[in-house]
């Protein structure tokens, strides 16, 4: 029975790794991405993280507007849509979203909120009436985070999806590896919560 309990936990122990080295080549592979490799499409839907850290806007949610801002202003995209409710820092993502890509250059009437989800699936699920009128839709978010959020798009939406990422990021208090394993723990969960 032992035997049988450490064969499994090996077999566990190796899936999880082969998981963390696959999400770090999705990541490597979506941050070398340039805007000019995405087909032009109605609507970017920046996904939200944790808007504060340490009292200090997130770099990594700057970074995802950042991503959304660079393809509006290269025209691949007509309009950004900022999903995001309440995060774990008691903020509002679309809000503080919307606030950044303003300061870049976007306009109020190029932006759209999607203020009620917590998680990715509620990103996909409450962005979906906003983008129901668009043919082709980019998300943007980390790029180990893209592969996830397109499952559940490709479950939800109708909409031909693209992916774009923002650049490298990881969580400041965590770490890319506390970031990445958070990552295998939500693909789990979500998989077993047939979201996919």
């Amino acid at each position: 029975m032992l035997k049988k309990i450490a064969v499994f936990l090996g077999l566990a122990v190796w899936l999880v790794l082969l998981v963390f080295v696959w999400l770090l080549w999705q990541d490597y592979h979506y941050t070398r991405q340039t805007v000019d490799s995405v087909r032009p499409a109605d609507k970017a839907v920046i996904l939200s993280t944790k808007a504060y850290e340490n009292g200090r806007l997130n770099p990594c949610l700057v970074a995802r507007v950042h991503a959304g801002v660079e393809l509006y202003q290269a025209g691949k995209v007509k309009t950004l849509v900022m999903s995001g409710g309440i995060n774990r820092d008691h903020q509002y993502g679309s809000r503080n979203m919307q606030a950044i890509a303003e300061k870049m250059g976007v306009p109020s009437s190029a932006i759209l909120q999607e203020d009620q989800s917590v998680n990715t699936f509620e990103n996909i699920v409450f962005s979906r009436p906003k983008i129901e009128d668009s043919q082709n839709v980019v998300i943007v978010s980390a790029g180990f985070h893209l592969p996830r959020a397109r499952r559940m798009a490709e479950k939800q939406w109708s909409q031909n999806i693209q992916l774009y990422a923002a650049p490298h990021c990881s969580e400041p208090n965590g770490g890319y590896a506390y970031s990445i394993t958070r990552e295998i723990g939500a693909i789990i969960k979500n998989g077993l919560k047939g979201h996919y």
